[in-house]
């Protein structure tokens, strides 16, 4: 049976009650409208973690997000978190919608074990290439030049992202696919026929989907001992 995963509600529901260290959290400049419309994944970790640590590259960010909002940040080069002068373990690493940025994910993830003990799991999520609507873009001439983010360096497939965790000694904890980002309105009570129409197309469409043409990879991952 397909488990219908919403990216961002199993990320906050894996870190209930845990101790979370958040790369690449800030969102660019799109955390403060994001805060707005109660979806800053960051702000959503927050509010069910008991520890909650971030690290980014954009330094003004972090001292502004340090000063107004109050949390524990810190700027990181992800390829050189050997440079970060924080020596605590967590309990969950969360690595969502990065990876696909770094030029050197090697670094990355042998950087991320110092913060791992052998019960730590380490969440990576990345936009699946073959996705349905991936392929329909590509099917349609709208190639890539047209829709991808101009930030991201590489793609990884479910089969090319497994490979490179084993490589670098990781193993698998959950290895599966994200629906969409969040449930969003599916839970709201709307009585319109029209709204009621589009809910049931949605779940048609989600049926006869398989799950390897869902939006994205995520990848729960632990240290191989």
């Amino acid at each position: 049976m397909k488990n219908k995963i919403y990216r961002k509600d199993e990320i906050v529901k894996l870190c209930k009650d845990k101790s979370v260290l958040h790369l690449g959290f800030i969102q660019h400049d799109l955390y403060e409208q994001k805060i707005l419309e109660n979806d800053w994944l960051h702000s959503k970790i927050a509010n069910v973690a008991n520890r909650l640590v971030g690290f980014d590259y954009l330094a003004d960010d972090i001292k502004k997000i340090r000063e107004k909002y109050e949390y524990e940040c810190y700027y990181a080069d992800v390829m050189k978190l050997e440079n970060v002068a924080i020596e605590q373990k967590f309990d969950i690493i969360v690595c969502g919608e990065l990876i696909e940025h770094i030029e050197n994910p090697g670094l990355m993830l042998d950087g991320i074990k110092r913060f791992m003990n052998d019960d730590s799991i380490l969440i990576i999520t990345t936009p699946n290439p073959w996705s349905k609507n991936r392929i329909k873009l590509i099917q349609s001439g709208n190639l890539e030049n047209k829709w991808l983010n101009k930030e991201h360096v590489c793609w990884y497939s479910f089969e090319t992202l497994k490979q490179l965790l084993e490589r670098k000694g990781f193993e698998e904890v959950n290895y599966t696919y994200s629906y969409a980002e969040n449930k969003g309105s599916e839970n709201k009570t709307d009585f319109s026929i029209i709204k009621l129409l589009k809910k049931i197309k949605k779940y048609l469409i989600y049926k006869i989907t398989p799950e390897y043409l869902f939006d994205g990879l995520f990848f729960v991952t632990k240290m191989r001992k």
